[in-house]
């Protein structure tokens, strides 16, 4: 059980020097089955050009947490590197490639 809360921040990732993806990030209740919130994460919402949509979740202590029925797994080289980019967008820092 999960609740969207409001809240929302629009941003812009680019993976390869090309590939361009969009994403919102929103307050996200986890809720247990009897509707108690248990915990509250960020939600990324993210889409790519050619239409693609993508769910990832951050806690509030900078961890990714997966929760396995919102993604294929078949995205997961993917949203490994979306998670990277984003948290080095986020802390302001250039990879050293």
């Amino acid at each position: 059980m999960e609740t969207l809360l409001s809240k929302t921040n629009h941003n812009k990732v680019t993976l390869g020097g090309d590939k361009q993806y969009f994403y919102t990030v929103n307050p996200f209740e986890v809720t247990n089955a009897l509707g108690t919130a248990v915990a509250t994460l960020q939600e990324y919402s993210i889409s790519s050009l050619s239409g693609e949509t993508y769910k990832i979740y951050k806690t509030k202590e900078g961890n990714w947490y997966d929760i396995a029925e919102v993604n294929s797994s078949r995205y997961n080289l993917l949203l490994i590197s979306l998670k990277s980019a984003i948290d080095i967008q986020e802390k302001g820092t250039q990879p050293i490639f």
